[in-house]
């Protein structure tokens, strides 16, 4: 048990909404201070995106990443430019965050993926979870896969969640939410740490509107469910 309480975890306080929850306590925990951050709720610019990429420059990829509210889902692109080998991003969301830019130089919550698709060499393949029926996700076929359809199982993911995957009746977020239990989402991320090499994960979905204890829960669940799946992978570093 002492050895899963030791994975990393990164807590991106933007709107203070951790401090009134307690999953993280007792696990090897990190809180990086956002709030005087300008120009980063929902859409990022450039002076904004580059106090935050200096920010987390210290920190490791290889930990789980709390970013805040769904508005900074976007944060997962820094993150993920770390990265140096060819990977799969997962991509656990409502919402396929595919949209094109509609700023020239603004980085936005809903369309960073297809962002970090264009821009960085090494994403290979995206895995969406969840996303909405309603969305049609444009894309190369090589590069865009709906779950249960499994991309490249040689190449290691990058796992990024937004709560609001889940029902409303299990969390609150402030985004509209789909229809998948949390069971279900446990299942999936099991499936896929254990069939892949893990290179980090983040997690967002956060709600500013309701001071929501079930968040507080579903945080803590997550974080237990991805330490004790993913121990040997974190633990070889």
């Amino acid at each position: 048990m002492s050895e899963i309480m030791n994975i990393p975890v990164i807590i991106m306080d933007f709107t203070k909404v951790y401090r009134n929850q307690y999953f993280y306590l007792g696990y090897n925990h990190t809180v990086i201070d956002c709030t005087d951050i300008p120009g980063s709720d929902c859409y990022c610019d450039q002076d904004a995106a580059k106090i935050i990429q200096a920010r987390i420059a210290p920190h490791p990829l290889r930990a789980v990443h709390f970013l805040d509210t769904g508005n900074h889902h976007y944060i997962t692109k820094f993150w993920t430019d770390r990265i140096n080998t060819d990977f799969i991003m997962v991509v656990a969301d409502f919402h396929h965050d595919m949209q094109p830019p509609m700023f020239e130089d603004f980085l936005s919550c809903g369309g960073w993926v297809r962002t970090a698709l264009d821009t960085n060499p090494y994403l290979k393949q995206v895995l969406f979870i969840g996303v909405s029926e309603d969305y049609t996700v444009m894309g190369n076929d090589s590069e865009i896969f709906r779950y249960p359809v499994m991309p490249n199982p040689s190449l290691p993911v990058y796992i990024s969640i937004d709560k609001d995957v889940l029902h409303k009746g299990i969390v609150t977020t402030n985004w509209d939410q789909g229809n998948m239990s949390f069971r279900q989402l446990q299942g999936i991320i099991k499936e896929i740490m254990h069939g892949y090499r893990v290179l980090g994960v983040d997690i967002c979905g956060e709600s500013t509107t309701c001071c929501d204890k079930r968040s507080d829960h579903i945080n803590g669940r997550l974080l237990s469910c991805i330490a004790a799946s993913d121990l040997s992978t974190w633990l070889q570093g």
